[in-house]
């Protein structure tokens, strides 16, 4: 009998081992790999239109492909891997937002990438007009599918009896951005065209850093927390220190117009940072939760 219990037990965690956990890790991977996926679409673009004013300035380039495909991509995973309790709903917002980065592109100047053709009134920065009736399509879909999402979390809640509280957060979270997305859309065309991108850019990766700094610190009202070393702790605060750092000074560069005559284009500069700390903190969240597979929606507390 003992032997068979142990074969049972070992049946249990092999099994274990190939689904549920190896599921996770490669999602947290995977959103780690999505940087490289758009390292190296930007790389390949570069001997075609040579080194532009920011990565996101690439969207206009042959890499728009990939570099659309990567974000999308990273939001998934991130609303795939959720999370518990307050890492949840800001795994959940970072989801949410993450497209709106590639939907919506940068402001570009009216020549100011090879081959491109960009019409911009008064020759300032703008999303071109070429470029404007598939924002309009690629944001009416974001707007429909993110209303799915709300109406499915509403149905699954009702459907598996889960306390309003367990979702309550994301979902209203989720209401707020569709609506100011929706409004914004609606009756500001030309401040969202002009400003969607950087918002959407900032609030992404200052979630991110929220997430590090949730994951540098010991929950014991979770017993199923992966509780951090001293080493990662610290690293996560300085990732989270890193970006924060790295938005102030990418939201002053774009107030300020730029830095002329800078030889490398600081905000390419910055959003390749922000990046390498996206992919920094994604590769320690895979060393951390490495044997974490619990999806539960709030950790140590009992479910409703």
């Amino acid at each position: 009998m003992a032997r068979v219990s142990a074969a049972t037990r070992a049946t249990a965690i092999v099994a274990d081992e190939t689904s549920l956990l190896r599921t996770y890790r490669y999602v947290r991977l995977g959103i780690a790999g999505t940087v490289v996926v758009i390292a190296a679409a930007v790389g390949f673009a570069f001997a075609e239109v040579g080194l532009l004013d920011s990565i996101s300035a690439y969207y206009y380039s042959p890499a728009r492909n990939a570099f659309v495909g990567a974000l999308i991509a990273a939001s998934f995973g991130l609303f795939a891997l959720s999370g518990r309790g307050v890492e949840r709903n800001l795994l959940d917002a970072a989801a949410l937002i993450g497209p709106l980065i590639a939907l919506v592109p940068t402001p570009i100047f009216p020549g100011g990438i090879p081959g491109v053709v960009a019409t911009c009134a008064g020759g300032v920065p703008c999303v071109p007009v070429e470029y404007r009736a598939g924002v309009d399509n690629d944001i009416a879909t974001y707007l429909v599918v993110g209303l799915v999402a709300v109406v499915v979390a509403l149905v699954i809640r009702r459907r598996q009896s889960l306390e309003w509280r367990q979702i309550a957060a994301s979902v209203v979270l989720a209401v707020v951005v569709l609506a100011v997305v929706w409004s914004t859309w609606t009756f500001a065309r030309a401040a969202f065209l002009d400003t969607a991108h950087y918002v959407a850019t900032s609030a992404f990766f200052l979630v991110i850093a929220a997430v590090a700094v949730w994951n540098a610190f010991p929950h014991s009202g979770d017993p199923s927390w992966a509780q951090p070393s001293r080493a990662m702790a610290i690293a996560n605060i300085a990732i989270a220190v890193g970006l924060v750092l790295d938005i102030i000074v990418l939201t002053a560069i774009v107030v300020g117009g730029g830095i002329p005559d800078a030889a490398v284009p600081p905000i390419f500069v910055c959003e390749f940072i922000a990046l390498g700390l996206f992919l920094a903190f994604w590769l320690l969240q895979s060393m951390q939760k490495w044997h974490d597979p619990n999806p539960s929606l709030l950790g140590g507390l009992r479910r409703g």
